[in-house]
């Protein structure tokens, strides 16, 4: 049997092929190289087996070489885990903006690591992030400790050459050298840094390129002359959030720095003076908020306060805003946020010490 025959066949979502009367273990085996130690393989095969990773279906992966049967427990923190603020995540969190988009294809195309075959986003979510990779890839994977964050990915339309695996970050069911491209966007801080910088240099091809960014908690909102009253609501609404934040949110306050320096490569660059207007509703900014890990803690541990700040977050931007006599709708296309991402991008140097195409 022939693997791009395989794979041809079978995409994320569509039924097991016909193996021509070979179990589908076996065919397996046949088909993929061995999984990567760590990772176990069922000893029989069950009633409904559970395809290898490549073949498509639930849960899938492009890498072709991996089960998705993870042998060790999480490493990373787990914060997103609830199916209803997996759902507020999916509806709010903004992707990548236009301008770090830009900047991080500058940055691969100056490595050399485009066109290339296969891009994994760690931390993905809901898949925000991994879009924009789809657009420039052949084959993009993305990957989430969290079920219920994968979960809102694939029932979210997207491009065919996507798929996505719910396994921890520091445990990346693919084969060594097997990756071009690797990137993490708004995620990271979550991760156990030493360990997932030794996964992220295990799975990078020579000449392969990460990226890592985030978004500032510091943002400030635009409107005409209400700009100014507008930020002044937003942040102290944020002050209240963040004394719940997490001990990790430290990695965001100080714009990745302390990621950066992890990063393993020596050949590397960080980015702070990216600025992204993003349009947003009032609506999006409260939902926005909502989607955080800190308001999330605040909520558990005081609901009728939590939600009662976030309510009322909600109604002084608007109350301004009408002085201007503009609607809620009008708001749409008017209001903007404007974040800065900072970003940290490395390149594995191949043994030559020149990437691939040099």
């Amino acid at each position: 049997m022939n693997k791009s025959r395989a794979v041809e066949r079978l995409r994320p979502g569509s039924a097991a092929p016909d193996l021509g009367g070979i179990e589908p273990l076996e065919a397996a085996r046949r088909i993929f190289p061995p999984i990567r130690p760590g990772w176990a393989v069922p000893g029989a095969v069950p009633a409904i087996p559970r395809l290898p990773l490549g073949l498509g279906g639930a849960g899938s992966c492009w890498c072709g070489g991996c089960w998705r049967v993870p042998a060790q427990p999480s490493m990373a923190t787990q914060m997103f885990e609830g199916k209803g603020h997996a759902a507020v995540y999916q509806k709010y969190r903004f992707a990548p903006g236009k301008e770090l988009k830009r900047i991080i294809l500058s940055y691969l195309q100056e490595k050399k690591a485009i066109p290339a075959e296969l891009a994994v986003d760690v931390g993905c979510g809901s898949g925000q992030g991994t879009e924009f990779l789809g657009e420039h890839f052949k084959k993009v994977v993305g990957t989430d400790i969290s079920e219920a964050q994968i979960q809102e990915a694939k029932e979210t339309p997207g491009m065919p050459n996507i798929s996505y695996l719910a396994c921890p970050a520091e445990e990346l069911p693919l084969q060594d050298g097997s990756v071009d491209v690797l990137t993490s966007f708004t995620a990271a801080h979550w991760f156990d840094i030493p360990k997932f910088m030794k996964e992220a240099e295990r799975v990078l091809r020579p000449g392969g390129c990460v990226a890592i960014s985030t978004y500032t908690v510091d943002m400030s909102l635009r409107y005409g002359d209400c700009s100014e009253k507008l930020t002044k609501v937003f942040r102290e609404c944020w002050d209240q959030f963040l004394k719940y934040s997490h001990d990790r949110i430290k990695y965001v306050l100080d714009n990745y720095k302390t990621i950066f320096e992890a990063l393993p490569f020596p050949d590397k660059k960080r980015v702070t003076d990216i600025y992204e207007p993003i349009p947003m509703t009032v609506e999006g900014v409260v939902g926005y908020m909502e989607s955080t890990s800190s308001y999330q803690t605040f909520k558990k541990s005081d609901p009728k306060t939590a939600t009662s700040l976030l309510q009322e977050t909600e109604k002084s931007p608007n109350k301004g805003l009408l002085i201007h006599s503009l609607t809620r709708t009008a708001l749409v296309q008017q209001l903007e946020a404007f974040a800065i991402p900072p970003l940290c991008c490395g390149w594995k140097r191949s043994v030559s010490g020149s990437g691939q195409g040099e």
